[in-house]
């Protein structure tokens, strides 16, 4: 059962990097480093509380 957490979580963390690099080219943030690790940190936020939830759900 963790397989499908992973695999949810791994989807959530796509979803999540694209809505929040669409958000950033909007607002005029420049591409560079600091954007890229900031949208790395912001999208594994939800991943990892998706793979928790689905953790906690199945156990």
């Amino acid at each position: 059962m963790s397989i499908a957490s992973l695999v949810l979580s791994t989807i959530v963390y796509f979803v999540a990097s694209f809505f929040i690099k669409r958000y950033l080219e909007e607002v005029g943030i420049p591409k560079g480093m600091t954007r890229s690790i900031s949208i790395f940190a912001l999208a594994l936020v939800p991943a990892y509380c998706v793979a928790f939830l689905m953790d906690r759900m199945l156990s």
